[in-house]
């Protein structure tokens, strides 16, 4: 576990050809050393599933010809290869006549099949999100190309079409929001608040292609791991290897990421880059989206500020035991925050410069900014319930000890406190995602100069991954076998690309906020030594990203590297990898060594210095 990896610096951007940029963001030295081999990163983005992409094009109702994107793209022989050797991946799955369900028996061989399925034939809309942003930012920042006759824009609000419809896109019996999380009974709560309309409810946070979806062994020599019983006569939709999906689960964070920050973003790109009488168009569905499911968010918004993880009723991420409905994610609410900022920029935008908004309309968007900034700020939610806003629960609950708290239990009824703070296991990205989001200088003016460079600190202790006493990234969490050891060497437990590009975002934060402090200040020197530290932290980062794009990864050296991985998968594209080793992530699913639609997103963004949680991304 603590073999040394050996990290590959940048790709000397003489020996390849330059890629042309639009007026944009200003590049270092290592962004000019990635953006060469980005384009090959950006044609998974934007290439279908057979020719080394991440896009199938749907087939059911109102989607029939879209393309979308699904999360990863796998392949029969990575499971076949590298998991199934040290694992029983045998599997009996049965038809239930009554549910009409053809599902996996609850056994190891089982759980890997559900986990195999959801793999290759699930869209996780936080995944698509980033997908939304990185193809806009490919083709407005970079003039990177699509096939012929392909729309970017046109492109990414298939999701959001996606999204408006509820069905799968390639179901077989298209129904309406079927992918909404409504209220029903006591399934699906939300924070004691019944949401009947689909429409405006959540979204499930996985869609599939269709509710039936196939093993990626079928129809290969895996398939022998497989099989089904009671098999209903005569109906050809249930075969062996084909089970149906479970994953039914309305997750804030998600959510948030889905209706907000995504499509609003993308729009931003779209409409109002670089055009200074831009905005994006009541009419947009990325708006009508936002607008719809935004009393939702604020239905699971607590006195305190938090906004809970999920509705009751809700499966956790492993095993079949209920959320906790007084649950609050403080990554979530980070999420909800820097959505809620985008919404209220683009909604304050589209006012002031839409000249064809009837009085109507005009009353929407002023009642949609004011639960925006009730949320954000304080106020009252709906009658007879208000809150201390988002930035309250941030400042006086979330915040312990120098760094922000995973979560907690809010208001829960019974317990000896209003909030109990999840201590263990720690989270990378809510320290992370929380400085980019809020802001360094916020930070700063709440707990001290220099709060957000300590929390930094303290995260590469725990969760780091690197080299000697060179950081290269993160991993998830300080259970991963990361941070540093007894001799202030970093430990090589998993690097995680998605979550390690969003540490770049954060040190680039905080290196734009530190330089800027007043060169008369007191805190200048202490603030110019942050800067050289900080900035030797991304520059090593970024270069060990490299190491996790496919075709570099190989031979980089990770630990848990698939024997023969080269032969795992052949690929024209440049995908960025999910993680360095297959790992079961404490918070309760599993990182795979697979192309990644975020990971590769993710590092889109980076290219081009864009934070996803500030509106606009802060381009210039």
């Amino acid at each position: 576990m603590n073999k040394r990896i050996r990290v590959g610096g940048p790709v000397l951007a003489a020996c390849l050809f330059p890629l042309i940029l639009a007026p944009g963001p200003t590049l270092s030295a290592t962004d000019r050393s990635v953006l060469p081999e980005l384009a090959a990163s950006y044609r998974f983005l934007v290439s279908d599933r057979q020719n080394g992409g991440i896009l199938y094009t749907a087939g059911a109702g109102d989607l029939r010809g879209q393309r979308l994107p699904l999360s990863f793209h796998d392949s029969a022989a990575y499971w076949g290869r590298h998991v199934c050797p040290t694992a029983d991946c045998t599997v009996i799955d049965r038809y239930d006549p009554l549910a009409f369900t053809l599902l996996p028996q609850k056994t190891p061989g089982g759980d890997l099949q559900t986990e195999r399925v959801n793999t290759h034939n699930g869209s996780n809309i936080y995944d698509a999100a980033t997908w939304q942003i990185a193809v806009m930012l490919g083709h407005r920042l970079n003039h990177l190309p699509l096939a012929e006759g392909q729309d970017a824009y046109g492109l990414v609000n298939a999701q959001n079409r996606l999204l408006a419809a509820g069905h799968y896109g390639d179901s077989r019996h298209p129904s309406p929001l079927q992918t909404r999380a409504r209220s029903v009974g006591s399934v699906f709560v939300y924070n004691q608040q019944h949401i009947a309309e689909a429409a405006r409810a959540y979204s499930f946070r996985m869609l599939p292609r269709d509710w039936l979806s196939p093993d990626p062994f079928i129809d290969t020599p895996y398939a022998r791991f497989i099989t089904a019983a009671n098999l209903p006569a005569g109906n050809t939709d249930y075969r062996p290897g084909v089970i149906s999906w479970t994953d039914w689960k309305p997750i804030t964070g998600e959510n948030a990421w889905a209706f907000f920050i995504g499509p609003l973003q993308a729009a931003h790109l779209h409409f109002v880059h670089g055009r200074a009488d831009g905005y994006v168009p009541f009419r947009e569905q990325a708006v009508a989206n936002a607008l719809a499911v935004l009393p939702a968010f604020a239905a699971m918004q607590a006195p305190q500020g938090g906004v809970y993880y999920a509705p009751a009723g809700t499966v956790a991420n492993q095993g079949e035991e209920l959320v906790d409905p007084s649950f609050v994610s403080v990554e979530n609410t980070f999420s909800v925050y820097a959505g809620l900022r985008i919404l209220e920029a683009t909604l304050t935008t589209t006012l002031k410069r839409d000249d064809t908004l009837a009085p109507a309309d005009k009353k929407v968007i002023a009642d949609g900014l004011r639960l925006c900034r009730a949320m954000l700020h304080g106020g009252q939610l709906a009658p007879g319930r208000s809150t201390e806003g988002m930035l309250s629960f941030l400042k006086k609950y979330a915040w312990q000890d120098g760094a922000f708290v995973q979560g907690g239990l809010l208001d829960k009824p019974g317990a000896e406190s209003r909030w109990l703070p999840s201590l263990s296991p720690k989270a990378v990205d809510v320290n992370t995602w929380g400085v980019a989001a809020l802001e360094p200088a916020v930070i700063d003016d709440w707990f001290g100069f220099g709060a957000s460079f300590t929390t930094w600190q303290q995260v590469k202790r725990w969760g780091g991954y690197g080299t000697d006493t060179v950081i290269r990234g993160v991993g998830f969490s300080d259970q991963d076998g990361n941070g540093l050891g007894p001799d202030e060497r970093y430990r090589q437990g998993v690097l995680s690309g998605e979550w390690t590009a969003g540490a770049i975002t954060m040190v680039r934060a905080m290196i734009a906020h530190y330089q800027a402090i007043d060169r008369a200040s007191p805190q200048a020197p202490q603030a110019s030594r942050m800067v050289d530290l900080l900035r030797q932290d991304e520059q090593a980062m970024l270069s060990a990203m490299d190491t996790l794009r496919i075709d570099n990864y190989a031979a980089a050296g990770f630990p848990g590297t698939p024997e023969q991985y080269d032969q795992l998968f052949t690929l024209s594209t440049k995908p960025y990898l999910y993680a360095s080793k297959r790992y079961l992530i404490p918070f309760g699913w599993y990182a795979n060594p697979i192309p990644s639609t975020c990971a590769t997103a993710w590092m889109v963004m980076v290219a081009n210095r864009y934070n996803p949680f500030l509106p606009g991304g802060g381009l210039r």
